[in-house]
């Protein structure tokens, strides 16, 4: 309970509470958020490949972290019985512009459950740990900096990539 309500507060924060946006690079905020999860990438085997080169982006750090951070755990959590589980991140050249993701050869999501798993307490598979705020918090981050994010996958054991723009991302 005190988890669910710590998420929701911080939930409620957004918009109201945000750092000013400094420039810093993808590929440090990528480092830092697999470094606070690098207990359960080593406990889970997983296998995780960073894109070089990702540019520097005028945001707020804190919440970007934040962002990658959750959606690293998801693909940690939701890797399924993959003999050789694997977390990509990088960035792509999508139908709406340029996109960082994070990609997983995980369980999947069904087509009719894309635009849901964002939504608050939708949670696909209620006996799973969290609170299903997360997704939701990674759309209002993102929204609030003036981005996108959508996920992707071809249904069930097929992996998931989870896609979001910044509109003020540069390349070096």
């Amino acid at each position: 309970m005190g988890m669910l309500l710590n998420d929701l507060l911080e939930l409620s924060r957004i918009g109201r509470m945000i750092n000013p946006p400094v420039s810093c690079s993808m590929q440090e905020l990528v480092q830092e958020a697999l470094a606070a999860l690098e207990e359960s990438i080593k406990r889970n085997q997983i296998s995780i490949k960073v894109q070089p080169g990702l540019p520097i982006i005028q945001v707020d750090k804190m919440r970007i972290i934040e962002v990658l951070q959750n959606l690293i755990e998801n693909a940690v959590k939701y890797r399924g019985d993959q003999p050789a589980p694997t977390i990509e991140i990088g960035m792509t050249e999508t139908d709406r512009g340029i996109a960082f993701y994070v990609r997983d050869n995980g369980i999947g999501i069904e087509r009719d459950y894309l635009e849901t798993v964002f939504g608050l307490f939708n949670k696909l598979n209620a006996q799973s740990d969290g609170t299903g705020i997360g997704l939701a918090l990674v759309r209002r981050v993102i929204e609030f900096h003036g981005g996108q994010v959508w996920a992707d996958s071809n249904g069930s054991g097929h992996g998931t990539t989870f896609y979001f723009t910044l509109p003020t991302s540069k390349t070096v």
